[in-house]
C-alpha cells in the first residue's frame, strides 16, 4: 500500500487535519478492502477444501460399506472352521474342514477397505481447517483419526487371517494333534480380528455419515 505525500507543505492547522483526514481515511479503506480480499479468500479455500473432503469421504465410506457387507459371512466361516477342528472325530467333519481350509474357501469374498487422504493432508497443509467452523473440523478429524485406526487394525487382520489359512491347509493331510491346536489357535485369533475389525469399521461408517450429514 503507497501513501503519497501532498504536493505542497501545508499553509494552515485547518490543511493539516483535513490531509490527515484523508490519509487516515484512505489507510483504513485500503485497510478494510485487504481484509475484504482475505477473508473471500479463506472462504473459498474453506468451501473448496471442504466440497474435497466430502468426495474423498463418500469414496472410502463405500469401501468400507462393502467391507461390512462382506465381513459377516467370512466371519461365520471361521467360527464354523473353528466348530469342525474342534471336532474331527467324524468323516463329515474332516472333509469339510479340508474344504474349507485345506482350498482357502474360508477366505471367499474377503474384503479389504482401501482409502484415500490427498483431501485431508492438503487441507492440514494450506492450513483450511484454522478458518473452518470447529465442529466441521472436528467432524472431520475424528473420522480421519478413526480411518487411521481402522487402517492398522486391518494390516493386523489380514496377518492373521491368511496365517490361519496357510495353517489350515494342514487339513487336507492327517494332522497331528500338534497341527490341530496350531489351527484351532490361529482360527481364534483370526476370529477375534475380523469380530474387532468389523466393529470399528460400523463405528467408521456411522462417523462418515456425521461428516457427510451437511454436505451440500
Amino acid at each position: 500500500m503507497d501513501i503519497h505525500p501532498p504536493h505542497r507543505p501545508p499553509l494552515s492547522v485547518k490543511e493539516v487535519a483535513l490531509q490527515l483526514a484523508i490519509v487516515t481515511v484512505g489507510i483504513l479503506i485500503a485497510l478494510s478492502l485487504e481484509g475484504a480480499v482475505q477473508w473471500w479468500h479463506h472462504r473459498t479455500l474453506v468451501r473448496e477444501t471442504k466440497a474435497r473432503i466430502h468426495t474423498e469421504l463418500r469414496g472410502n465410506q463405500e469401501s468400507i460399506q462393502t467391507v461390512l457387507k462382506t465381513s459377516g459371512p467370512v466371519r461365520n466361516r471361521f467360527s464354523r472352521a473353528i466348530e469342525l477342528v474342534s471336532d474331527l472325530s467324524t468323516a463329515d467333519h474332516r472333509a469339510e474342514a479340508a474344504t474349507l481350509l485345506g482350498s482357502g474357501k474360508i477366505l471367499d469374498d474377503v474384503s479389504f477397505a482401501f482409502f484415500n487422504t490427498a483431501a485431508y493432508t492438503t487441507a492440514e497443509v494450506t492450513g483450511a481447517f484454522g478458518y473452518m467452523e470447529y465442529l466441521d473440523a472436528l467432524k472431520y478429524a475424528d473420522a480421519y483419526d478413526l480411518q487411521a485406526v481402522y487402517v492398522r487394525m486391518q494390516d493386523n487382520a489380514e496377518r492373521d487371517l491368511f496365517a490361519g489359512l496357510m495353517l489350515g491347509t494342514s487339513m487336507k493331510t492327517k494332522p497331528t494333534p500338534a497341527e490341530i491346536e496350531d489351527v484351532k489357535r490361529q482360527l481364534r485369533i483370526a476370529f477375534g480380528s475380523l469380530a474387532l475389525m468389523e466393529n470399528v469399521a460400523t463405528k467408521l461408517n456411522e462417523l462418515y455419515d456425521r461428516a457427510l450429514k451437511d454436505a451440500q
